[in-house]
């Protein structure tokens, strides 16, 4: 029993507090799809309608400053001209300033390009009464290929080959018509001309021609109406003198 007694007498230690560390708790991340929208206000379309604001009134006299006027663009279109032109447009604003606005306009130019054609002379004959009737199935017309020329008689399939000096006359109808004997009215039946002169041809190829023609005197300047190369043309002085030879 002093045992027990003596046991129970003897104090106990309290126990030793120990302070306890706080557990870590890891947080996980939310997706994008898990995180809540933001709530847009349900708003009736009628209140999103944009009403403007009525204009303030300026007063002729208020301090503020005047709104700037656009001009009224003008389109100008002058022919046969090449400058800029100064274009004053007039405000339409009675507040706007009092100096014009200038405005550059470019001018439009507007060409014409017309060719004037060479008159087509005609030459009369001269002499009426040398207009003799002949026999018109003598009479050849001509006809050239590469540099070659030809004779056909009106009413014959027979090509000759032109080897002598011939009369020729070109008549209003563009016909080229020539005889070794016959005279140029003869040729034209007295009718007018585009032209008419002598030619000389050597084995089918053209030598000279000129406008020598004493019934309808055709001048030098026309000798394009002939349908003839100009390369070979001599004038009428040119053969007296023999410059068709030197060549």
């Amino acid at each position: 029993m002093a045992t027990l007694s003596h046991m129970r007498a003897q104090p106990v230690a309290p126990p030793v507090y120990r302070p306890q560390t706080a557990p870590k708790v890891l947080q996980t991340k939310l997706h994008a799809a898990s995180q809540p929208r933001p709530q847009v206000s349900q708003t009736p379309a009628t209140s999103l309608v944009h009403r403007p604001q009525p204009a303030p009134r300026i007063l002729p006299h208020s301090p503020v400053a005047r709104p700037v006027v656009n001009a009224v663009q003008r389109k100008v279109e002058v022919s046969h001209q090449h400058k800029r032109h100064d274009v004053i447009a007039a405000p339409t604003n009675p507040f706007a300033p009092r100096a014009p606005v200038v405005q550059r306009a470019f001018v439009k130019t507007v060409t014409s390009s017309v060719v004037q054609a060479k008159a087509t002379k005609f030459y009369p004959n001269l002499h009426p009464g040398a207009a003799v009737p002949v026999e018109r199935s003598n009479i050849f017309t001509l006809d050239s290929f590469a540099n070659q020329y030809r004779l056909r008689r009106n009413d014959s399939h027979t090509v000759n080959v032109p080897n002598m000096k011939y009369n020729f006359v070109r008549n209003r109808e563009g016909q080229m018509l020539l005889h070794n004997r016959y005279r140029h009215p003869s040729l034209a039946e007295g009718q007018q001309v585009l032209y008419a002169g002598e030619v000389f041809f050597n084995n089918g190829t053209l030598q000279w021609w000129s406008n020598g023609s004493g019934h309808y005197q055709p001048d030098a300047d026309g000798a394009e109406q002939a349908d003839l190369p100009m390369d070979y043309f001599y004038s009428y002085q040119q053969i007296i003198k023999g410059e068709h030879l030197r060549k």
